[in-house]
């Protein structure tokens, strides 16, 4: 028998089958060189058709944009943005390295037509776009030049791929509608978090980012994370408009329900949630969440207060009431409180439970002391003491607590119930670097039912930076002519690390702070509404976010040295 394989004509066929084979597999496959360093080059836009800033173009539906490499075709849906948007979907189709876009319809006469290459397009190898490009043609004779710019931060951090959206002011009276209206103009932030637009025509414009997760351009709110600025922005006479500062938030869309209410031994009203909640917000609102007797469902009995009071965010809160009587109840949790968008007619209202009191043999546990352990700064010398349940408050102010220097000399101290669950202190006279004994006579306190802590004492320590071992860091803050100079201002320094930071509210219009050395950033926000907090807006109800702004210069300190002449501004 002969071998097929074996006959000469059909052996080189055969081979050369096999070669052609493996190259078209090898050829197939995307990598770099072997051996050779990995492909970390950015790709970039080469040349565009219509070139940019062309004007008389003539009318046409297609533009072609040339990249440096190979892109990879399936990251360019969603992140090419026309002005104005066409009416239809776009058609793309290659060319090697050039990306041909035909629309719908052809351009129309007179009109200036900005196209945008967003962050998101990558090659082969994966390597992003480091910024949005953007090119502008017109079919008429001239081009509009206004411009806006500025960055997208994420806690405190710059943040890439986010999709800023321009809209015309008038937009803020159909929000409800946000998510089937398409922005005019489109970019997105770079891998520094900032973005540009150009070629704008004068108006008056509200600027959205938002995290377009499902690249339909549209902002999907409230599941997508979104952020606002502290103004409209306004093209007229000035065409170079100040960088604006857009920090990123997002809204729990979960909705909320109450899985459950119990009655502790301690006589205490424990509620779980089907999600985590902030302690801040609850303690902050706890008169509007009620008990309703199932006998009087007229009547609405008020928290008193939490134990959870402050500290993050948990889904379940132990709640005092105060004069509460055996019988039936739910609890509701008051309208738009903690509901989600979408939900905020709804007030959460648990099953019905029963209370039956019984004698609190329970004995109170200390749950904290804030500062134990801890270097502090002489004037942040206020602490507080948690404990399990609520306390009585009659205590002997000369015995209950002491407070010792490392020299056994006793200090003077200062204190108050912040609430029946919370005893506040103050150091009255705290001196730089010293240590401090904190101590605590368990005897002189007893829960509501007269249970005492202990019959022993706790003992607690904490410490006072040594100046000599600080910088200092001063400067002024100023103000642009659209800045509410007026309103508190704060400031913070910020550790690169991002471990340690130090906030305090400007004195007019200086600052001055003393520094463990390091290396900082500085960011500061005006407090509008004079609450303390930096609040990022709303969209509904609509509502601007406080005016932010980010030192993009690394500050160093140094012991010993004071690192002064800085100058903070808000835009």
């Amino acid at each position: 028998m002969i071998s097929v394989i074996s006959h000469p004509r059909i052996q080189h066929y055969f081979y050369l089958f096999i070669f052609c084979g493996f190259l078209l597999i090898t050829c197939a496959e995307v990598a770099g060189p072997p051996g050779g360093p990995r492909d970390e080059t950015a790709p970039a836009v080469v040349s565009t058709i219509p070139l940019s800033n062309n004007v008389n173009t003539p009318i046409d539906n297609r533009i072609t944009v040339s990249f440096s490499e190979r892109i990879d075709p399936k990251t360019i849906a969603g992140t090419i943005f026309i002005t104005p948007r066409p009416d239809g979907e776009l058609e793309y189709s290659w060319k090697k390295n050039s990306l041909v876009i035909s629309l719908p319809d052809s351009f129309k006469e007179n009109t200036t037509y900005v196209v945008t290459v967003g962050t998101t397009v990558r090659d082969l190898r994966r390597n992003r776009l480091e910024e949005s490009y953007s090119f502008a043609f017109s079919t008429g004779e001239r081009i509009d030049e206004g411009n806006v710019n500025g960055s997208v931060f994420q806690k405190n951090k710059p943040v890439a791929g986010i999709t800023v959206g321009l809209y015309e002011s008038s937009i803020v009276d159909s929000l409800l509608f946000l998510d089937s209206l398409y922005p005019p103009y489109l970019t997105q932030s770079s891998k520094n978090g900032e973005f540009e637009f150009n070629y704008l025509p004068d108006g008056k414009y509200l600027v959205l980012a938002y995290d377009d997760k499902n690249k339909n351009q549209l902002l999907n709110y409230p599941s997508e994370k979104f952020g606002l600025t502290d103004r409209f922005v306004v093209i007229g006479e000035k065409k170079q408009l100040p960088a604006i500062n857009i920090n990123m938030t997002s809204i729990d869309t979960t909705s909320l329900s109450i899985i459950s209410t119990t009655i502790t031994p301690d006589n205490l009203v424990k509620v779980r949630l089907s999600r985590n909640v902030s302690c801040e917000t609850v303690y902050e609102n706890l008169d509007k969440i009620y008990l309703i007797p199932i006998d009087d469902q007229d009547s609405l009995i008020s928290a008193v207060s939490v134990r959870e009071s402050s500290g993050g965010e948990t889904a379940v809160f132990n709640f005092y009431f105060a004069n509460l009587c055996d019988g039936s109840y739910r609890l509701r949790i008051g309208k738009n409180l903690l509901s989600a968008p979408g939900n905020d007619s709804l007030s959460p209202e648990g099953s019905e439970f029963s209370v039956y009191l019984k004698p609190d043999s329970t004995v109170p546990r200390l749950d904290y002391f804030s500062h134990n352990q801890k270097r502090i700064f002489p004037d942040e010398c206020r602490f507080e003491f948690g404990f399990s349940e609520p306390m009585n408050q009659n205590i002997d102010r000369d015995s209950s607590i002491l407070i010792y220097d490392s020299d056994d000399n006793q200090e003077d101290v200062s204190f108050r119930w912040i609430d029946n669950f919370r005893l506040g202190l103050i150091l009255d006279n705290p001196e730089w670097g010293e240590g401090y004994f904190v101590v605590l006579n368990e005897k002189e306190f007893s829960d509501l039912a007269g249970n005492n802590l202990g019959d022993s004492i706790s003992v607690f320590k904490f410490y006072t930076y040594d100046s000599d071992s600080l910088g200092e860091a001063s400067g002024i803050v100023e103000y642009g002519p659209q800045s509410d100079s007026g309103a508190p201002t704060y400031i913070t320094f910020r550790e690169l690390s991002g471990k340690m930071k130090y906030t305090q509210k400007v004195d007019k219009g200086r600052f001055y702070f003393r520094l463990l050395p390091g290396k900082y950033l500085l960011n500061g926000y005006i407090d509008g509404n004079d609450n303390g907090i930096y609040d990022s807006g709303s969209l509904i109800p609509f509502r601007f976010a406080e005016t932010m702004a980010f030192g993009t210069d690394t500050i160093r300190v140094r012991a010993r040295f004071e690192t002064a002449g800085l100058v903070f501004r808000f835009e």
